[in-house]
C-alpha cells in the first residue's frame, strides 16, 4: 500500500472498512484518474490495501451508487464521467435540449413511437376532451444516452401536430415556432425508480440500474396545461439543481 493512501486510511479510522477504502479510492480517482480509465480488479485491490474481496466489492458499489464509477459485468469498474447540471430553477424554459444547448453540449433527440390515442386519465389534467398526442423519445447529450421521455400533448390545441412534427426539432422549438406558443414548468414531481429492459437497452445501461424518473406539467404563459411529461434519466449522468429564491 503506498504510504499516501495508508496516510488517508489514518485519516478515516473509526468508520467501517469498506468505506475507508471508498474514501482512499474516491481521492485516488479525483487525483489522477480521467473518465474511462479502468479500475485495477477486485483481486488487485485487495492484495493492494490487505483486505478480503468483499470490502473491496462494498467499497466499489458505494462509488458506483455515488455515480464516480460504472461497473461492467465481466468487463471491470471504470472512472464514470460526472454527472451533468441541470438547472430547473423558476422562470427558465421548460426545454432540455435549450438548457443543454446553453450550456455548451451536443443535443440529439430520437423518436422511438408516436400516435394519437384516447387517455381519459391525463384529459382533466390537459383541460381537453379530445385524444392525445403521444411520442416516446430517446434524448442524447454529447452523443451519450441521457433519457427516454413520454410527452403527451391535447391535439384539440395543436392539431398539426401529429402530422408535422417529425423530432428533428425540440417540441418545445416546434411549438414555439408553429403555434407561438412558450412553455414553462409548473409542476416537478421525482421518483427513484429501476431501469426497465427496453430502456436499458436505450440507455445503454444494465436492467435494473438506476433511474431518476421526473413527472410533471407543462404550461404556457397564461398557465394553460401543454404537455404532461415524463422523463426517465439515467441515474449516473445528470445532476438537478432549483434555485429556491
Amino acid at each position: 500500500m503506498r504510504n499516501h493512501d495508508l496516510d488517508m486510511i489514518n485519516r478515516y479510522a473509526g468508520q467501517p472498512l469498506y468505506r475507508q477504502l471508498s474514501n482512499v479510492l474516491e481521492t485516488r480517482l479525483a487525483q489522477q484518474a480521467q473518465p474511462g480509465d479502468k479500475l485495477p480488479s477486485e483481486a488487485e485491490l485487495s492484495q493492494e490495501f490487505e483486505v478480503n474481496r468483499l470490502t473491496v466489492r462494498r467499497a466499489l458499489d458505494e462509488l458506483n451508487q455515488r455515480g464516480l464509477i460504472e461497473t461492467v459485468r465481466g468487463k471491470g469498474s471504470f472512472v464514470a464521467t460526472p454527472r451533468m447540471r441541470y438547472d430547473m430553477s423558476a422562470g427558465r424554459d421548460a426545454s432540455f435540449t435549450r438548457t443543454m444547448l446553453q450550456s455548451g453540449h451536443r443535443v440529439g433527440i430520437r423518436v422511438l413511437s408516436s400516435e394519437v390515442v384516447e387517455m381519459a386519465d391525463l384529459r382533466e389534467q390537459l383541460h381537453t376532451r379530445g385524444a392525445l398526442f403521444v411520442c416516446r423519445t430517446l434524448r442524447l447529450v454529447d452523443d451519450e444516452p441521457w433519457s427516454v421521455s413520454t410527452t403527451s400533448i391535447p391535439t384539440e390545441r395543436f392539431p398539426q401536430l401529429a402530422r408535422d412534427w417529425a423530432g428533428d426539432t425540440s417540441l418545445f422549438d416546434y411549438l414555439h415556432d408553429t403555434y407561438g406558443v412558450r412553455m414553462r414548468r409548473a409542476s416537478r414531481t421525482f421518483v427513484a425508480s429501476l431501469a426497465e429492459p427496453a430502456e436499458a437497452e436505450h440507455l445503454m445501461i444494465r436492467v435494473g440500474a438506476a433511474i431518476l424518473e421526473m413527472r410533471g406539467l407543462n404550461v404556457d404563459l397564461d398557465g394553460l396545461p401543454i404537455a404532461a411529461v415524463r422523463h426517465r434519466f439515467r441515474g449516473d449522468h445528470v445532476q438537478f439543481t432549483v434555485d429556491l429564491k
